[in-house]
């Protein structure tokens, strides 16, 4: 079964501002929770994305699936994404243009009451 990780619900420990991924990333592993994971990002959280993933492969936890819901896109690097990713915005959207120019599945913000993780 896949854990489904919302990054909005998660209090980051206390620490600066400018230190939020990884004030994000030591919540996670205090939660600690069990693989496999689908990590939900919504908006500019979608740019921390990279930075969760390399925690959560430390952690050996594994990331099954990514889903950005109207998202200020991460950049692609070599070692992110390391999953499927699932990007839901306006179909006219510049995020639905670079989510399939980057070969993500996009759907629309309507579909994603029916979105399911990845297993």
């Amino acid at each position: 079964m896949t854990t489904v990780l919302v990054l909005a619900d998660i209090t980051p420990v206390d620490g600066p501002e400018s230190a939020l991924p990884a004030r994000l990333c030591a919540a996670i592993t205090l939660i600690d929770p069990p693989p496999p994971l689908a990590i939900v990002a919504h908006g500019q959280l979608a740019q921390l994305l990279p930075a969760i993933a390399l925690a959560q492969r430390s952690a050996h936890r594994r990331t099954a699936e990514y889903l950005l819901v109207e998202p200020l896109l991460p950049p692609v690097t070599d070692t992110w994404p390391d999953a499927p990713v699932t990007v839901a915005c306006d179909p006219t959207s510049d995020a639905s243009l670079q989510g399939r120019l980057r070969g993500w599945t996009v759907i629309a913000l309507d579909e994603l009451p029916r979105w399911q993780p990845a297993d």
